[in-house]
């Protein structure tokens, strides 16, 4: 186990096979984004910031894409369950290349991988770590919290070739997370927590990836493209 520079977060290969020799898990976690980045990755917008808000932005972002991703959205729109992870990682880190979607929202909702936010920082400095209720206590470990706060852990067997499937089972996890600590409490019955951000900004890319993969058909559909 060690501490990873990206986004600090830590890099936990508990579960699955471990690396090949001389490779971290971390190492194979970063080779895996690269791969995915170096395959026909399209121009970079200059001011993408509202890309996705008007119709205009919609159809010039398909446009934009590479045939493969456009393919890959297809296959979904037909709800064919056979997308590969490798697949879903080159469709969103076009989307991210393209300004489309944010760095944070490509890596909350890669496939094969679960970005889990360990807890927060309170105001006096010190790190609030969330309790592991049950649905996650086969993804969190036993340990203290890194830099940034986050884990990193392989999550192989949740994969079903179904990406919007996949994020609305992670997103449903979360908000059963957040609720069963909202309802936490102190001795003296003041709430336990005070800060979900961490777990409602993983919601809240979830969404919005699922929304724009709808928009996207949606403008496909109205472009017979």
């Amino acid at each position: 186990m060690r501490v990873r520079e990206y986004d600090s977060v830590f890099v936990n290969r508990t579960r699955g096979s471990s690396p090949p020799a001389g490779r971290s898990a971390g190492a194979s976690f970063m080779d895996r984004l690269k791969s995915a980045a170096g395959a026909a990755a399209p121009e970079k917008a200059a001011d993408s910031l509202d890309l996705t808000k008007t119709d205009d932005g919609l159809r010039n972002l398909l446009h934009r894409l590479t045939p493969g991703s456009r393919d890959v959205l297809d296959r979904m729109e037909a709800g064919k369950a056979d997308i590969t992870e490798d697949e879903w990682t080159g469709l969103c880190r076009e989307l991210e290349a393209l300004g489309a979607i944010s760095k944070d929202d490509f890596q909350y909702t890669q496939a094969g991988w679960r970005v889990i936010p360990l807890g927060y920082w309170g105001e006096d400095g010190e790190f609030v770590r969330y309790d592991t209720v049950s649905i996650m206590k086969n993804k969190l470990p036993d340990v203290g919290h890194s830099q940034g706060g986050q884990w990193i852990c392989p999550d192989e067997y949740d994969w079903k070739g179904d990406p919007l499937a996949y994020l609305n089972n992670w997103m449903k996890s979360l908000y059963q997370w957040r609720s069963d600590m909202a309802r936490a409490r102190n001795e003296d019955e003041t709430p336990k927590y005070n800060n979900f951000s961490p777990i409602t900004n993983q919601i809240n890319s979830c969404q919005k990836v699922t929304d724009l993969v709808r928009a996207l058909w949606k403008c496909e559909e109205g472009t017979g493209l």
